[in-house]
């Protein structure tokens, strides 16, 4: 006990601690051969009662504690953690603690903890998380403000064009359709508002299946982009994919990349969503957005996550941030890559919870397809025959309507129609309902320069005007799925 009078001395412990309200104790194996005021009087037992028992006697919990401490002090001199007492009244207080290893001599060691009652901290800490919090909220909620005004505005804009049109049904139609698809933009917002104010709810109880969804999604989504750009979707092999999640936040993930991808491109372009898989420790849906926008600088490639950051006037910079935080929630990882001048590629990292494949079977089935193509352009026409035959498809090909119903006789079980959606005399919906008659099991691709068309048709039967040769054939086997 000479050692260990003169250890307390020399460190002046109990001044120091009383000063600080600091818990010291020194162990000796594991018991206790020191305690000072402050533990004494926060923990409720006597001195006698503490001195020479085991450490283990009023610990929380944790049986294993001193076998783990003594291997870190053999790693180390110091070591901090988290310990739990429990008091006399059966109340438990937490420490941040120091141990510290006193080496007196080989056969002499103690063990010296210092300690901070954490109650406190944790409450400062409770107060400032609740700020930042309410400012998060705020920035959130003028963030959807903006998107609120743009949603009334785009409604405002499309009543009023149903207004104007009101003696054409056609366009009447459209601009409806337009409205409804705006409006449920607006019920996305405000679930999200309350999600938002309940906090993070458990999003893994919920599931959702990606390929239908976004082949449901993709009128929407080449609304907000605009006639200017075009999306292009492919999924690959895949034929349906569970993730977790539910819609209204997998459509506001959608919508806020392609709403950056928007204003990363200045005129024309193109924005791809596509599906693959990987399996590292799990089997993971990998869902790459890339744009052909003007790209981020390297210096902002770290910074675009951070709540705030912003290079846009009218941006709160919370898009990305909570984009992440619920990717992350849903067992994911979000990366980005981006090259000035050239454009940028999101990659985001899903648990895939289950998968089915096209078969070989299936893929082969679809390089023998007997296509019917019709197309009132002679150049296109020609082109997008040579293209197909060039495939190994079989080509009946016809420029106006009349011309094929001539030769429907010489048309052989027929798997595919391809057809313009604005024929000369008669709409490309109509020539498929008519062909359906002959055909049942035809399926159609209808093509289209006309934005406003995605009023009327099923956005994945649908490939706008212009488009490239590996559009073409991934769009025919997106529909032959």
């Amino acid at each position: 006990m000479v050692e260990l009078k003169k250890i307390v001395e020399t460190l002046n412990l109990d001044e120091c601690a009383r000063d600080l309200d600091l818990y010291v104790m020194i162990l000796e194996q594991d018991k206790v051969v020191y305690l000072n005021k402050v533990a004494e009087e926060n923990l409720g037992y006597t001195k006698e009662e503490l001195l020479e028992k085991g450490i283990g006697g009023f610990l929380a919990y944790h049986p294993n504690f001193l076998t783990e401490l003594k291997k870190e002090l053999l790693k180390k001199h110091k070591h901090k953690t988290i310990i739990k007492f429990l008091t006399r009244e059966g109340k438990i207080i937490t420490l941040e603690a120091f141990f510290y290893k006193v080496e007196l001599t080989p056969q002499k060691i103690f063990i010296l903890m210092v300690g901070k009652d954490t109650g406190e901290l944790t409450e400062l800490r409770a107060k400032i998380e609740e700020l930042e919090k309410n400012q998060r909220f705020s920035e959130f909620l003028r963030s959807l403000v903006h998107d609120f005004n743009n949603i009334l505005q785009n409604t405002l804009k499309y009543l009023k064009n149903i207004e104007e049109n009101v003696d054409k049904p056609e366009e009447v139609k459209r601009y409806k359709f337009l409205a409804e698809k705006t409006l449920k933009s607006w019920i996305d917002l405000n679930r999200l508002l309350i999600d938002y104010t309940k906090g993070i709810r458990d999003v893994l109880s919920s599931q959702l299946e990606m390929v239908s969804f976004l082949k449901n999604n993709l009128d929407i989504f080449q609304i907000i982009a605009g006639p200017k750009i075009q999306i292009q979707l492919s999924l690959g092999s895949l034929v349906n994919v569970f993730v977790p999640g539910e819609e209204t936040f997998w459509r506001y993930i959608f919508l806020n990349f392609i709403s950056n991808a928007k204003d990363a491109i200045e005129d024309e372009g193109k924005i791809e969503i596509a599906l693959s898989l990987k399996t590292l420790e799990k089997k993971y849906l990998i869902i790459e957005i890339k744009d052909t926008g003007c790209g981020i600088p390297e210096e902002n490639l770290e910074k675009i996550f951070l709540p705030f950051f912003t290079t846009k006037k009218e941006s709160s910079g919370l898009g990305l941030f909570l984009v992440k935080n619920h990717i992350t929630s849903l067992g994911g990882k979000l990366e980005v890559e981006s090259k000035v001048n050239l454009g940028t590629t999101f990659k985001i990292w899903v648990p895939a919870l289950s998968v089915t494949l096209l078969s070989p079977l299936k893929k082969s089935e679809i390089k023998k397809l007997k296509i019917i193509l019709l197309e009132d352009e002679p150049e296109i026409l020609a082109s997008m025959q040579e293209i197909l035959e060039g495939e190994g498809y079989q080509v009946w090909a016809f420029s106006n309507y009349e011309e094929l119903e001539k030769n429907l006789d010489k048309i052989s079980s027929p798997d595919l129609l391809i057809t313009d959606y604005h024929m000369p005399g008669i709409k490309g919906f109509e020539v498929y309902q008519n062909l359906k008659q002959k055909f049942p099991d035809l399926k159609v691709l209808f093509l289209t320069g006309d934005l406003l068309s995605l009023a009327e048709l099923p956005s994945f039967k649908l490939l706008l005007k212009p488009f490239t040769v590996e559009q073409l054939l991934a769009k025919i086997e997106e529909v032959m799925l």
